[in-house]
């Protein structure tokens, strides 16, 4: 388990520097495919690293980069979708928690769905 968090942690850092595409992480045909990459890496390590909380979906910055501050997340347009009732899930999912938390890579904040 911790070779596979080193895995994603290693391969997020090369996709934040650009060292690798994120086609290679995720496929093609995303709007925001960096964004896609850095929030499937993320969320792999923290479910990874936190077995009994895990969370469905998270939500970073559409550059991949986690959010600077924990106000800058609250602003994002999925933690506002989440306030306002107006958030959409691909299966319908009744949400259960959701915030913000420390992103996995220690480069910020990110929006978390469980």
């Amino acid at each position: 388990m911790v070779d596979k968090i080193n895995e994603h942690l290693t391969s997020l850092k090369q996709l934040l520097s650009g060292e690798i595409r994120p086609k290679s992480i995720v496929g093609s045909g995303y709007v925001y495919p960096k964004a896609v990459a850095s929030e499937w890496l993320r969320k792999e390590v923290h479910n990874l690293e936190n077995p009994n909380t895990k969370v469905a979906e998270v939500y970073v910055s559409t550059s991949g980069k986690a959010f600077k501050s924990e106000a800058l997340a609250m602003k994002s347009k999925a933690y506002q979708a989440i306030l306002n009732n107006t958030y959409h899930a691909i299966n319908n999912v009744v949400i259960r928690d959701y915030g913000v938390m420390p992103a996995p890579g220690a480069d910020g904040y990110m929006v978390y769905v469980a």
